[in-house]
């Protein structure tokens, strides 16, 4: 849907006993992507298993579920237009359309560190942590988006509604920024 380039980005899927998680794997396009690509990681220690080796980003994932009891699904993004007013100067976003208030919220936008960094990994989730349970995406700048739900199917619909307001963003700013605001 043009969020990442094919190898990159990550999601993954908290399971039902919460110990471990399926996470998507580094270096295979998603294209490619088969059943049997998918890396099992435990929670507590980090164990993997699987043919391939797990996304660079397991461990933000990890810290992410281990700071969020209520969230089983992750999916992070490098939306180009949701980046692009990420590091345009801007603090936050304007609520513009309605959809995008409901589903996503008001995203928070953080500094980037390392790719696959711990300090990385702890920022994002302590974004989370701080958000309470109604921050539902966090902005990476120079980097991507990391969005959580419920299950897989929420955390992207969380995407695609940021990026989408991320478009409509940009297209107002073009014609002199926008003019009405929805209310925070």
């Amino acid at each position: 849907m043009g969020f990442t380039s094919p190898v990159s980005g990550n999601h993954s899927v908290r399971m039902q006993n919460r110990k471990w998680m399926w996470i998507t794997p580094s270096g295979v396009p998603r294209y490619n992507l088969q059943e049997e690509d998918l890396v099992k990681v435990q929670l507590e220690t980090g164990k993997t298993l699987g043919r391939v080796k797990p996304s660079i980003e397991w461990y933000m994932h990890v810290s992410i579920y281990k700071k969020l009891g209520k969230v089983n699904a992750i999916v992070h993004t490098h939306s180009p237009y949701t980046l692009g007013i990420a590091i345009s100067g801007i603090d936050k976003f304007q609520h513009i359309i309605e959809e995008a208030k409901i589903v996503v919220g008001n995203p928070v936008i953080i500094q980037n560190k390392p790719s696959g960094s711990t300090e990385l990994a702890n920022m994002v989730s302590e974004a989370f942590g701080q958000g309470g349970e109604k921050l539902r995406a966090v902005i990476i700048k120079n980097h991507g988006v990391v969005a959580v739900g419920s299950n897989i199917h929420q955390a992207r619909a969380v995407v695609e509604a940021l990026e989408e307001w991320a478009k409509i963003l940009t297209i107002s700013k073009i014609f002199g920024g926008p003019k009405y605001l929805l209310d925070n």
